[in-house]
């Protein structure tokens, strides 16, 4: 009876595993990405010589002292961290502590059938309808729902509606109706 008991126990314990790590790959996956024009911010404990703030080039990189140009394009803040500690443990610190802060998002940028195409500063929780209204509306050939955004490394197209939330670096493009 415990035999049947134990093994009922470890196949619940296997299957709430792969739910949970399921779950983790998916909204990992969703994460931030960094990318050129945030401005970031890398203060190493302890180590105030070695502390940095700095906006990611076109390329994706940052200097950091001792170590030179780092690519942090298409990492999640998680991801940037533990590369930098990983760079600054490798012959420069024995253990060291970082902690990486975007001080200032890139901007999204909105094009096709708008008033006023171009970019935009990043504002949280804002939706493409919201979007379009800071880019003075759509043209009157514009489509009412024929619309695109751009996102992520390497950047996807996903349709997109009134509701979906816009993210820093975005490219939101509105296509022409055809009636």
């Amino acid at each position: 009876m415990l035999k049947l008991i134990t093994s009922k126990f470890m196949q619940l314990l296997v299957i709430t595993f792969f739910i949970l790590s399921s779950n983790l790959s998916q909204a990992s996956s969703s994460e931030y990405q960094l990318g050129p024009g945030d401005e970031i911010e890398i203060f190493v404990f302890q180590e105030p010589e070695l502390n940095v703030r700095a906006k990611i080039s076109q390329a994706g990189f940052i200097n950091l002292p001792l170590i030179g140009q780092v690519n942090l394009e298409g990492l999640s803040g998680e991801e940037a961290k533990l590369k930098v500690e990983n760079l600054f443990k490798d012959g420069y610190l024995v253990n060291p502590y970082v902690t990486l802060t975007v001080r200032q998002y890139r901007p999204f940028f909105i094009h096709g059938e708008v008033k006023n195409p171009g970019s935009y500063k990043y504002q949280a929780e804002l939706t493409i309808e919201q979007a379009i209204a800071l880019s003075g509306g759509l043209k009157d050939r514009a489509s009412g729902s024929e619309w695109v955004v751009l996102r992520g490394y390497p950047q996807k197209p996903l349709k997109a509606k009134k509701s979906t939330i816009i993210m820093p670096g975005d490219v939101i493009k509105i296509e022409k109706s055809f009636f």
